[in-house]
């Protein structure tokens, strides 16, 4: 499993940070490759939301499917793969003043059959470091701007 971790600081409030990136609509405005997020449950945010939506790496779409857990308003949520590759993602909010402190991570697997870790080394992790660093600072930039 690949862990990759970055932080973010936006000069916004908490809530304000939290309300627009909880947002499932808001997500292909700020994260690079990813598209047509279409709600599976009932919900649409929360414990149990499960999404479907593309991921673009490398010129290639690929499906995933995520369900939201541990969702706690203004502090975070986790989302588990339920569809395509292995992933966990984490999504932390913390307030610093009037600031906003968000921690993005990424946990994954590429199955030996793709590569294993001789690819992820290679290539795959660099991009999504790439995607995350690049994603995190447009959420501060259409934060912040707004």
């Amino acid at each position: 499993m690949t862990e990759i971790k970055r932080s973010i600081q936006i000069k916004a409030p908490i809530e304000k940070v939290f309300k627009y990136a909880s947002d499932y609509h808001s997500w292909p405005e700020f994260y690079v490759g990813l598209s047509d997020f279409k709600p599976i449950t009932g919900t649409t945010r929360g414990n149990g939301t499960k999404y479907i939506y593309k991921v673009k790496m490398f010129g290639m779409n690929s499906k995933v499917g995520t369900e939201i857990t541990e969702f706690k308003e203004n502090e975070g949520w986790i989302g588990k793969s339920f569809k395509g590759l292995e992933h966990q993602t984490i999504w932390i909010f913390k307030r610093l003043g009037s600031e906003t402190e968000f921690m993005h991570g990424l946990i994954y697997n590429i199955p030996w059959y793709l590569g294993g870790k001789w690819i992820d080394r290679k290539f795959v992790q660099a991009e999504w470091v790439r995607i995350i660093e690049k994603s995190l600072q447009n959420l501060k930039q259409k934060i912040e701007s707004t």
